[in-house]
């Protein structure tokens, strides 16, 4: 499934983690600037499908998944709250990473116990 740059609208709703989304992209939807979303990059917040290839690759042939598209704007809408700079917003995320994995963890083990009559 290939990203429609012209219909904007409603993006999100569609986007799924199969979604292909380029660099170029990522950036017309994330308010952030291509340097600023190469910082989150570097620090670890966001990763291209492609990772292995991206410092050989330029970066209009990185691809993003569409899970991509929920982080950054994550990430825009903590910028605007709290005017955090890339590197606490990379921290942000990465905890809020952490914390759907335990979530997740979690709701399996209890999904593990007897369930009381």
């Amino acid at each position: 499934m290939q990203f429609d740059p012209d219909d904007l609208s409603d993006a999100a709703a569609w986007l799924d983690a199969h979604s292909a989304v380029s660099f170029a992209e990522l950036a017309r939807l994330s308010d952030f600037s291509p340097s600023e979303l190469h910082e989150l990059i570097d620090y670890g917040a966001l990763a291209p499908n492609n990772l292995n290839e991206v410092h050989a690759l330029h970066e209009a042939r990185w691809v993003f998944s569409g899970a991509c598209v929920l982080t950054v704007r994550t990430a825009a809408r903590l910028r605007a709250s709290f005017e955090l700079d890339t590197s606490a917003l990379a921290l942000a995320l990465a905890y809020l990473e952490r914390i759907r994995v335990l979530e997740a963890e979690i709701g399996a083990l209890r999904a593990q116990l007897p369930q009381s009559p």
